[in-house]
């Protein structure tokens, strides 16, 4: 194995020494880190940005989170992220994904964090996706000699400063945006939307004893494209309905179910109710195909637990398409936190969505759903799925349906859809749900083979 000619002609060059490591098989950045293990806070990477005549290369270190706004002041403009296409431009002689952060060999402009120069040794891709290379910190400043240094990284101690304590003092965040202030947005309605007429006479329509399909379909029928989506459904090959569905009563009664649409029709509407961007990952693309995805796998998990121990399984649909409702929510009330919000998430892949939610806002998606959905007085079910959705070994009366998210947004992220970072279930889950990974994986496998109908759903709810 060897590395790139290129990258190596410039550190013979620059007579910089230099030790390889050898991966087991070819790996992405995140795959190394994950076999350096303890060794991989000196792995460094490199983020490219949009520049003038050259691209704008940001290093710093893999478990620091990059700071856009600090990066913007040091290389005085807006950094906007460069395409996939881009990287494979620049760093010439690379292997797809094993981008070698090292300035003078490609023709960039490139920014070094500071606290690179720190670390006793860096550890940095080297071209070739099977080797890393280590420097020791006697040759960093060589490999370094022509690039700007500024301080845009934030590591654990400002990531999460403040976490477990934030008061309108803090010096770290934003005051205007700290859970405090926050929370009292949230709780001031004129604020927020109200919610829909239409998911108001759904929730009634809960407690109504007699409440039946034609009921239901008077109310679904009162919005035009929600009646046509619930109709689409019904029609598709997704349920295997062989006869005509000619109203939404039929999709009701003999397709959907009550259940299915009431909750359905409940979420959607909620949904659909806020103002947010199209793009990103948080906007409404993103949103609803996650959240398609994961009502119907975490309503499939449910059936998978044994009889006694099976939630509700309408809640648990409703729950799965809405527990990442706090992001519309961040994005209907605060756009331009939002857009940073998204744009750090595009810079940071492999940094949980709710901790960059914290660094920038002082307060996650989790916490702000819950607070809006606790406000429209919803299920205490669907509030501790929303609430505690990315919260491992959690328990409460109702910790079964955030349990079941967590499982669904985890697997789904072996599908590349979602905002979890973890794919792994942990063993304590597995038991409070009695269930055990290999069903896990049918299940899963279960949803690939519907990706086709789901996906269609989902861009159904975008349009």
């Amino acid at each position: 194995m060897s590395i790139p000619k290129l990258v190596q002609e410039h550190l013979e060059s620059a007579e910089i020494n230099y030790k390889q490591i050898e991966l087991p098989e070819a790996s992405s950045l995140k795959s190394s880190a994950n076999f350096l293990e303890e060794r991989v806070k000196y792995l460094v990477r490199a983020v490219t940005f949009r520049g003038g005549d050259k691209p704008i290369v940001a290093i710093l270190p893999y478990t620091h989170l990059l700071d856009i706004k600090q990066l913007e002041l040091a290389i005085e403009q807006e950094a906007v992220l460069s395409a996939p296409e881009a990287n494979h431009r620049l760093f010439k002689g690379c292997q797809d994904g094993s981008w070698a952060p090292i300035a003078g060999a490609f023709d960039a402009i490139f920014f070094i964090d500071k606290t690179v120069f720190e670390f006793e040794q860096i550890i940095i891709q080297s071209g070739n996706p099977k080797l890393l290379l280590q420097i020791e910190n006697s040759e960093t400043s060589k490999l370094y000699q022509n690039a700007n240094t500024a301080d845009f990284a934030a590591g654990s101690e400002r990531l999460y400063a403040g976490r477990n304590s934030v008061s309108d003092e803090s010096t770290d965040l934003d005051v205007s945006f700290t859970p405090i202030r926050l929370k009292q947005r949230v709780d001031e309605t004129f604020d927020l939307p109200a919610m829909p007429e239409i998911a108001q006479d759904i929730m009634k329509l809960r407690v109504d004893p007699s409440a039946d399909a034609t009921k239901l379909a008077k109310i679904v029928c009162r919005d035009p494209s929600l009646a046509a989506q619930v109709i689409s459904w019904a029609s598709s090959p997704y349920y295997g309905y062989q006869g005509k569905v000619d109203s939404v009563e039929t999709a009701i009664a003999r397709v959907l179910g009550f259940e299915l649409v009431m909750n359905l029709a409940l979420g959607i509407s909620i949904g659909k109710s806020l103002k947010v961007p199209m793009d990103g990952p948080l906007g409404i693309r993103q949103f609803w195909k996650q959240a398609i995805y994961s009502a119907n796998l975490a309503e499939k998990i449910c059936r998978n637990m044994p009889i006694k121990q099976r939630p509700e399984r309408g809640l648990i649909y409703l729950s799965g398409l809405l527990h990442n409702f706090g992001h519309l929510l961040l994005g209907h009330i605060f756009p331009p936190q939002f857009e940073l919000v998204n744009r750090t998430i595009e810079a940071n892949p492999h940094i949980a969505v709710e901790d960059i939610e914290f660094y920038i806002l002082g307060v996650n998606h989790e916490e702000i759903g819950a607070w809006l959905m606790a406000n429209w007085h919803m299920p205490d079910e669907l509030i501790v799925a929303v609430q505690r959705h990315h919260q491992e070994e959690f328990w409460s009366k109702h910790a079964v349906y955030s349990n079941i998210v967590l499982v669904a947004n985890r697997m789904l992220k072996r599908l590349g859809i979602g905002d979890a970072i973890e794919t792994d279930i942990p063993n304590s889950t597995l038991e409070l749900l009695s269930l055990d990974i290999e069903t896990l994986e049918s299940t899963l496998q279960d949803i690939e083979s519907e990706a086709e109908t789901l996906d269609l759903m989902a861009k159904q709810l975008v349009a």
